[in-house]
């Protein structure tokens, strides 16, 4: 995978561009709703690690792939958004080089930011 940022890989480490990894983590704290940013302070606090997906699978069992289809879009709109608004290239790459894709809190986010986006 190639990245718009700069990426190191070190002894299963992934060390992203600090501008970059700062950068995507303001626009996301900006951008999701007031109601939420607790939550996504709390994501963007945890450190994702081998074990992340297995315990979002136990964690939300068969919701897991009904919840990713709801929150591919708010996804791609964060990704255009970023990309065009922000000139952050990058951000899907962003969240799977971090590990948060995989993040059960991260997941919790988007889930309910999806949920509001979709609801009203």
């Amino acid at each position: 995978m190639t990245a718009p940022f700069r990426v190191a890989r070190e002894r299963n480490l992934v060390h992203i561009d600090r501008r970059a990894d700062d950068a995507f983590r303001r626009a996301l704290m900006d951008g999701v709703p007031v109601s939420l940013r607790p939550k996504m302070r709390e994501a963007l606090a945890a450190i994702p690690d081998g074990g992340s997906h297995a315990h979002a699978v136990r964690y939300f069992g068969d919701r897991l792939q009904d919840i990713a289809d709801r929150a591919k879009p708010l996804v791609d709109r964060l990704h255009e958004y970023m990309q065009t608004r922000l000139g952050l290239p990058g951000f899907r790459d962003w969240l799977i080089m971090t590990g948060y894709t995989n993040e059960y809190r991260m997941i919790k986010v988007f889930d309910a930011w999806s949920a509001m986006k979709t609801d009203g």
